[in-house]
């Protein structure tokens, strides 16, 4: 019996998923060490990236002034991880955030942010489908 060939197509999808899942677990990793903060939009986005195995600092921005936000974060971190939608508001928003954070010296990680984006952009539009996603790909 000849051995299963895959299309070009199949393995860049699977070359694509694996970049994905590292750079879940690279996130994970400094995040879980305290090195890194992510900032998620609403309560959904965190519970996700808890289920994930996110257990280090996350904070959500709804429900507060982002002025309060901003001055508990760059008192607190020095690098931080924007993870808001990838629709237009939350385009808005991680701009905002991003620019009073760097205007105190707090570095925001953008890589990790495009990778992701990049990845699933066509998949899902939020941090809280980010889950159900990872859970899709590690079954194919």
């Amino acid at each position: 019996m000849l051995p299963l060939r895959r299309s070009r197509k199949y393995l860049r999808e699977e070359k694509t998923y694996e970049n994905l899942i590292t750079t879940l677990e690279e996130i994970s990793s400094e995040n879980s060490s305290g090195k890194l903060l992510i900032l998620v939009e609403g309560k959904n986005d965190l519970i996700a990236l808890r289920k994930l195995g996110f257990n280090g600092p996350i904070k959500t921005i709804k429900g507060r002034k982002l002025s309060d936000l901003i001055d508990e974060v760059y008192l607190e971190y020095k690098r931080v991880l924007v993870l808001s939608d990838w629709d237009n508001e939350g385009e808005r928003l991680y701009k905002e955030i991003r620019y009073l954070l760097e205007s105190y010296g707090v570095r925001v990680e953008d890589k990790y942010r495009r990778i992701i984006k990049s990845i699933t952009k066509r998949e899902i539009k939020d941090v809280e489908g980010l889950l159900s996603f990872v859970k899709h790909i590690n079954l194919k």
